[in-house]
């Protein structure tokens, strides 16, 4: 990676619909060279993809919280995952150390909603012992990683 890629990532970190010109300006490359370096940052793994942020009060969900998750062993953690996975509440799942085996980010449209994704979807998993649940009052600092 050398530097031109560099700007190339920063500049998307910050707007990830940057257009190929804003790109080729930044660089002072041309959209065609550009082009090539992030075709070649996506093959490579280095960009794994392109999100779009949302509010999801707007959309109705007004509660996001991160549920400590301890599992009977830590060998169950590849199964969990899986079924975890399958849960659309679930937006993120880190395994971790610390006190608990996974830490989860879940949103949903208010706190029932979020006991029975809780009672039903998560502590039904086969592997899990118990969960501790720490709700979101405000994001104070939300960003990607810059270079």
């Amino acid at each position: 990676m050398d530097k031109t890629d560099q700007i190339i990532l920063k500049t998307l970190s910050k707007d990830a619909r940057a257009t190929l010109k804003a790109l080729a300006k930044a660089c002072k490359l041309s959209t065609v060279a550009v082009h090539q370096r992030l075709k070649k940052l996506e093959e490579n793994g280095t960009i794994k993809g392109y999100q779009i942020e949302l509010d999801y009060a707007k959309i109705g969900y007004t509660t996001i919280v991160f549920v400590g998750v301890f599992l009977e062993r830590s060998s169950l953690y590849r199964e969990v995952l899986k079924k975890l996975d399958k849960i659309p509440e679930v937006l993120e799942c880190h395994f971790t150390t610390g006190n608990f085996s996974l830490l989860i980010k879940i949103i949903c449209k208010d706190n029932q909603d979020l006991m029975y994704v809780l009672n039903e979807k998560i502590q039904g998993i086969k592997g899990v012992s118990r969960t501790e649940t720490f709700i979101v009052l405000e994001n104070g600092i939300k960003r990607g990683f810059s270079l």
